[in-house]
C-alpha cells in the first residue's frame, strides 16, 4: 500500500521526477513496478499455489460470464479513448494492471490467507482488494467515485477469488480482469464523464458488482475446506463433485459466506 501511494502521489510525481519524459506511459511505469513486486512475492507461496503454471479446469471458463457482464453498462459510453492513448493504456497497460493486481490478490494473497479457512481467506483478500483502490484519492480521483469503486472492487473480488479457487488456476481472472479493464478504459474517459447517462451508469455497475459477492459465495457454497482444497490445487469440478455434499452445522459453516 505504501508503494501506491508513492507511486499514485499527485499523479505520479515520483515518477517523473526520476524519469523524465515519461508522460502518457506514466501508468504504465508504475504498473510494471507492481507487476514486479508481485512477481517477487511468488516465493511465499510457491509458483504452483499462485494457479500461474496450472490451465483451469475444464468447463470453467464458463463461470467468466457473470463478471464480464458486471462491464457492459460501461459501453453505453461508446469508445473514447483518444488514440494516442491506446498503446500506452489499453496495449500496455491493461495487462500489467490485470496481472499485478490478479497475481497480488487472488495468486498470493488468497493461498496466504488459506490458514484461516478459504471463506475468510476470500473475504478479507476481497476486502484488502477493494481498499487498495483508495490510494486512487491521493492521484485526484473524485472522492465519490472512489467509494463505489472500493464497494464494487470488493463484491467482484469474492467472484474473482471464488472463480480463482474453482478454476485452480490464475488464468480465467486474469482474462476476466484484463477484459473488464479494456471496457473501462476505453470507455470512461472525455465524453463519458460529462454524460448524463453517466450517474444511472456508473449505479448499474456498482449494482452488478453487488451481485457478484452473493455470486462469488454461491459458486463456493456445500463445498468444505477440503473440497475446496482439491479444487484449488487442480482438480476439476467433475471430482469435486464427487464429494458428498456437506449436511447439518457443518453445511452452514459452509454456505456462500464466512462462518
Amino acid at each position: 500500500m505504501g508503494l501506491h501511494v508513492l507511486l499514485a502521489w499527485d499523479g505520479g510525481l515520483v515518477i517523473r521526477t526520476f524519469v523524465p519524459g515519461v508522460d502518457g506511459w506514466i501508468g504504465p511505469a508504475g504498473w510494471a513496478v507492481y507487476a514486479a513486486v508481485a512477481l517477487m512475492a511468488i516465493p511465499l507461496v510457491g509458483l504452483r499455489a499462485t494457479g500461474l503454471a496450472r490451465a483451469p479446469a475444464r468447463g470453467t471458463w464458463g463461470l467468466a460470464v457473470a463478471p464480464l457482464a458486471a462491464g457492459l453498462p460501461f459501453l453505453l459510453f461508446g469508445i473514447n479513448i483518444a488514440p494516442g492513448d491506446v498503446m500506452p493504456l489499453l496495449v500496455v497497460g491493461v495487462p500489467l494492471i490485470a496481472f499485478n493486481e490478479e497475481l497480488f490478490y487472488r495468486g498470493i494473497l488468497l493461498p496466504l490467507l488459506r490458514p484461516m479457512g478459504w471463506r475468510r481467506a476470500v473475504l478479507w483478500s476481497s476486502i484488502a482488494f477493494g481498499a487498495s483502490h483508495l490510494v486512487n484519492l491521493v492521484s485526484g480521483a473524485y472522492p465519490p467515485f472512489v467509494v463505489m469503486q472500493v464497494a464494487a472492487t470488493t463484491g467482484g473480488g469474492v467472484a474473482l477469488a471464488a472463480i480463482r479457487i474453482r478454476s485452480g488456476s490464475l488464468w480465467p481472472v486474469l482474462g476476466i480482469h484484463a477484459a473488464l479493464d479494456v471496457v473501462a478504459v476505453a470507455t470512461l474517459t472525455g465524453p463519458a464523464t460529462q454524460s448524463p447517462i453517466l450517474v444511472p451508469v456508473l449505479m448499474g455497475w456498482l449494482l452488478a458488482n453487488v451481485a457478484l459477492w452473493r455470486y462469488g459465495w454461491r459458486l463456493l457454497a456445500r463445498l468444505d475446506d477440503d473440497a475446496l482444497d482439491r479444487l484449488a490445487a487442480g482438480v476439476g469440478p467433475a471430482v469435486a463433485a464427487s464429494f458428498r455434499p456437506v449436511t447439518g452445522a457443518s453445511a452452514r459453516r459452509c454456505r456462500g459466506r464466512p462462518s
